[in-house]
């Protein structure tokens, strides 16, 4: 999923992946303490987190962006969902079979309601997977269907010549069913043994015609929380759904501020407004340093990874014209010493996508920090791309606000120092920042990426292959694409992986992005925070059981 702020942010076909995570043996920090029986809870179970910025939508539909998913993840609620380990288990599905060959998966659906009383039924998911294809609402997630029988079809059609009756019958063959009420049928084009955790995502979830996302009034929830009030650009609440029928919801009301200022949000919670609260970078030293403060860090792994792309989509651009070019300007990247300085020594040095903790983690260092091979292919990448390098007029793009600056000022002056080449830094609010990226990028641009499910398929196949809503850098190798629709065909992790690698080590030695940091969490939780469920996969800290937190008496 895409990250919004600084990151320094399987049972189908019997694939287990236990290495992903371990929890539970530091999910409160050291300040954290369970009440006593005889502290009564305080009168008002209320949890304050502050997601940064304006979610750009809560059409589950559309959400792309970790504001966004940080209150579907409370408010809607999948087939499959993940427990404490992150291993998939029921979700509105209560089980489901997975057919010989791999390519049908009939899921058995549970009792469950909205949060206005309505049933949740199969049709209810046909009709949220035929709008999720839909090629008229240009949903950034829609890449994940890839593997249901007829999408590849949908998703062609030319919506400027196709009339809506045209589309709308072309929806009818998708590969997924209804057969009764309790029964969601999907047939896919091959064998994916990730698939079922396709079905945890937030863009599955089950929706009727009519729904409406934009504003509090008239939300309709399927998850254990409902949204109340959604107070734009200040603050959402959300509160229990009455009608909810999962694992109890401990917390009384949840409230989401949109502090776009890092510093102000870490004030924010040393004020006691916030329960949970992120640490710019430049801070960081500080905390550690503070008796009381560092008592309440909560540190540990998270999949995810801190990287910039190259533009690719315009054909005419220098980075699309040379490898090269795109090779120097990652080989003059000393990320150690960025990690160091820029992110306060949080986190890993990244060299290609997958994160250590995942299967198909490698920790090879496929373009070294080499300045003076930096030099070398630059100026041989001028003469590839044919130009000079009088015709470059370079802009790296990021979104403002966030605690990016100083990383890309570091990159501006590691080039600049390199190269002798001034490239302009450009920051932009994050709505504007995504339309741009999405209509039309920069030449390079911060991009960032955390774990919707544990498994390389997200790394790799989401960010990289040909069809990705998710490929800013319009990136397509189809000897890569090819590697991964072999993985994904597998049923042995390990024979998986190979092909994994494979196609990561053709990727990094296309070059179409620069990885540089892979996350770890530095996270300030009050004491009082109770039963809060950190996973390596959070964008937010404990988003994924947010309804399970209890608020000790303070």
């Amino acid at each position: 999923m895409w990250f919004k702020k600084s990151m320094g942010a399987l049972v189908a076909l019997g694939l287990v992946l236990a290495a992903c995570t371990s929890p539970s043996s530091s999910t409160e920090p050291s300040g954290s303490t369970q009440p006593s029986a005889s502290q009564a809870p305080p009168a008002e179970q209320v949890l304050r987190v502050d997601i940064g910025n304006e979610p750009p939508s809560l059409d589950p539909t559309q959400a792309t962006d970790s504001a966004s998913i940080q209150v579907l993840r409370s408010t809607t609620f999948p087939l499959a969902y993940f427990d404490e380990e992150l291993s998939v288990t029921p979700g509105i599905a209560d089980d489901w079979d997975v057919s010989a060959d791999g390519t049908e998966i009939t899921f058995h659906l549970g009792d469950y309601k909205y949060s206005n009383g309505e049933d949740i039924v199969a049709d209810d998911f046909v009709y949220s997977w035929q709008r999720l294809s839909d090629p008229r609402e240009a949903a950034g997630y829609s890449y994940v269907m890839a593997d249901v029988v007829g999408f590849n079809e949908i998703s062609a059609i030319d919506t400027a010549t196709a009339t809506d009756a045209e589309i709308d019958a072309a929806l009818q063959t998708l590969g997924v069913s209804a057969p009764d009420p309790k029964t969601f049928v999907v047939k896919l084009t091959h064998a994916a043994s990730y698939f079922v955790y396709i079905a945890t995502l937030w863009v599955t979830v089950p929706q009727k015609a009519g729904m409406t996302w934009g504003e509090a009034d008239g939300y309709v929830s399927s998850g254990p929380m409902v949204m109340t009030e959604w107070n734009h650009n200040s603050n959402i609440v959300l509160e229990p759904n009455t009608n909810w029928n999962g694992d109890e919801v401990k917390i009384a009301r949840i409230e989401f501020s949109m502090i776009d200022d890092p510093a102000a949000s870490l004030a924010a919670y040393e004020a006691d407004e916030l329960d949970i609260g992120g640490v710019p970078t430049q801070e960081i030293p500080r905390i550690q340093d503070d008796p009381e403060l560092s008592a309440q860090v909560l540190e540990g792994a998270v999949l995810s990874i801190y990287y910039f792309g190259f533009d690719m989509k315009d054909p005419n651009g220098p980075f699309a014209k040379s490898k090269l070019l795109r090779r120097a300007f990652s080989e003059a990247i000393d990320k150690e010493t960025m990690i160091a300085t820029t992110f306060s020594g949080i986190g890993l040095v990244a060299n290609s996508l997958v994160p250590p903790g995942m299967p198909g983690y490698q920790a090879d260092e496929f373009i070294p920090y080499n300045v003076a091979q930096a030099q070398a292919d630059f100026a041989a990448g001028l003469v590839e791309a044919g130009l000079t390098e009088a015709d470059l007029n370079l802009q790296v793009g990021y979104n403002s606000g966030s605690n990016h600056e100083d990383k890309v000022d570091f990159l501006v002056e590691q080039w600049r120092t390199a190269f002798g080449v001034e490239v302009e830094a450009v920051g932009l609010e994050w709505g504007a920042y995504l339309t741009r990226l999405n209509e039309d990028p920069f030449d390079i641009f911060r991009l960032g990426w955390g774990a919707d499910y544990p498994h390389p398929n997200n790394f790799l196949t989401d960010l990289i292959s040909c069809a990705s809503g998710n490929n800013n850098m319009a990136y397509c190798n189809p000897d890569v694409d090819a590697l991964l629709l072999q993985a994904a065909v597998k049923k042995d992790l390990g024979e998986q992986v190979a092909l994994y690698n494979q196609a990561q080590e053709l990727m990094m030695a296309d070059a179409p992005l620069i990885p540089l940091r892979f996350g770890q969490r530095f996270t300030l939780i009050k004491p009082w925070v109770q039963n809060l469920v950190p996973t390596s996969q959070d964008s937010s800290t404990g988003e994924l059981f947010y309804y399970k937190v209890t608020i000790a008496s303070h």
